[in-house]
C-alpha cells in the first residue's frame, strides 16, 4: 500500500526533492541518484541535497556533483523522497518546512528503525535500498534502467552486500546486478572506487587503528578505536574511517566486531562517539545499536552516542556480550 501511494505521488506530481542520511554511503547516495534518474526519465523535475558533501570515493557516480549542500527554500515540491534513512536523527539538518517539502516518502530497507514520514516504503527483504528503488521503477512502468541510474544502483547493491559476500546476497540480488551491468554499470570501476583506490593517508590510518585491536569474551568480540589524534597524525579525513570496522570482523572466531570513533564534540562541548558494528550473521548487532540509540541490520549497524570513547567502548562491549549466543 505504501509503495502504491508513493507511485501515485510520482505520477500526479512534477517537482521532487530528494535527500538521504547524513554522511551518505554507497546505498544512500546511489539510491538517491538512481531514483533521481528514474524520475527524470518520467519527465519530472528533481532537486537533490544533503548538508554533508559527497564522499570522495563516491564522486565517480554520475551527476553526484549536482547534489546541493542546501535545500532551496523558495520553491515548493510535490513530495520529498528520503533514501536509506532508518532514523529521524540521521536526517540532514536544515530541511525545509512541510509547506516546501510536501509529503515525505521514506524509501528504506532497514529492519531496525523508527518510522517517520508520511509514506513509508520500507521493504526489509531487499538487500539494499537500491533494490527498493528498482521495485519502484518497475511499478512506474519503466522496463529499461535509465543510463544515469545503472551505476548508482549497482553501487548501492555492491555496497550493502559487501561486494556480494554478505549473507543477504541471493540469486535475485545477482540477477539485479547483472541487469544493471547490462544497463551500463562497470563492475571494476565500482569495485575500485568503493573498495580500493585508497589515499596514502587512509592506509596510514589503518595501520594505526589496527594497533588498537582488542579482543574479549574468548575472542568472540573484537573492537577497534579511532581518535581525533590518530586522524590528525595520519592526516586522514572522516571519510577514510568508512569500512575500517570490517578488519575487526576478519579475525577468526570473531562474532561481533565494533569500531568506536571519537567524533566532534556536541554544541555544548561534551564528547560524542560514533559506533560501527558488524557480525557474521549469528549475532544481531542491530540490537546492540538500538540499545545505544542507533539502528541498522542484523549484520551491520551503528549509532552516535554521547560520551567519551572509553565510556562508549565499555557500553559496546557490555551490549555485545548480551547478544552472544550461549
Amino acid at each position: 500500500m505504501s509503495r502504491a501511494r508513493a507511485i501515485e505521488l510520482v505520477r500526479s506530481g512534477q517537482r521532487f526533492l530528494l535527500t538521504c542520511h547524513l554522511r551518505p554511503d554507497g546505498d544512500a547516495l546511489g539510491s538517491m541518484l538512481g531514483l533521481a534518474a528514474i524520475l527524470r526519465e518520467l519527465g519530472k523535475d528533481v532537486v537533490m541535497f544533503n548538508v554533508d558533501p559527497v564522499p570522495e570515493y563516491l564522486r565517480f557516480l554520475p551527476r553526484s556533483a549536482e547534489v546541493l549542500r542546501a535545500a532551496p527554500m523558495d520553491v515548493t515540491f510535490d513530495a520529498t523522497f528520503v533514501t536509506d534513512t532508518a532514523a529521524r536523527s540521521l536526517l540532514p539538518h536544515a530541511l525545509p518546512p512541510a509547506s516546501v517539502t510536501g509529503p515525505w516518502v521514506m524509501v528504506d530497507h532497514h529492519a531496525a528503525h523508527d518510522d517517520f514520514g508520511d509514506v513509508i516504503v520500507r521493504e526489509t527483504d531487499a538487500v539494499a535500498t537500491g533494490e527498493v528503488v528498482l521495485r519502484l521503477m518497475a511499478d512506474l512502468g519503466i522496463s529499461r534502467v535509465p543510463a544515469d541510474a545503472a551505476v548508482p544502483l549497482y553501487t548501492a547493491i555492491v555496497t550493502d552486500t559487501g561486494g556480494f559476500r554478505y549473507q543477504g546476497t541471493t540469486p535475485t540480488t545477482l540477477r539485479l546486478a547483472a541487469d544493471l551491468v547490462e544497463a551500463g554499470a562497470d563492475p571494476w570501476t565500482v569495485a575500485y572506487n568503493v573498495f580500493e583506490g585508497w589515499a596514502p593517508a587512509r592506509m596510514k590510518l589503518l595501520g594505526v587503528v589496527l594497533e588498537t585491536l582488542l579482543t574479549s569474551h574468548e575472542g568472540r568480540v573484537a573492537t577497534l578505536t579511532v581518535t581525533r589524534e590518530m586522524m590528525a597524525r595520519t592526516q586522514a579525513d572522516d571519510d577514510m574511517v568508512e569500512g575500517l570496522v570490517n578488519y575487526a570482523r576478519m579475525l577468526s572466531g570473531v562474532e561481533v566486531a565494533s569500531l568506536v570513533w571519537e567524533w566532534r564534540p556536541a554544541a555544548d562541548g561534551s564528547p560524542v562517539t560514533k559506533v560501527s558494528l558488524r557480525s557474521r550473521g549469528n549475532v544481531d548487532v542491530s540490537r546492540v545499536a538500538v540499545a545505544l540509540g542507533g539502528g541498522g541490520h542484523r549484520s551491520a549497524a551503528g549509532a552516535t552516542v554521547p560520551g567519551s570513547v572509553d565510556e562508549v567502548r565499555a557500553r559496546v562491549l557490555a551490549e555485545s556480550a548480551r547478544q552472544l549466543p550461549a
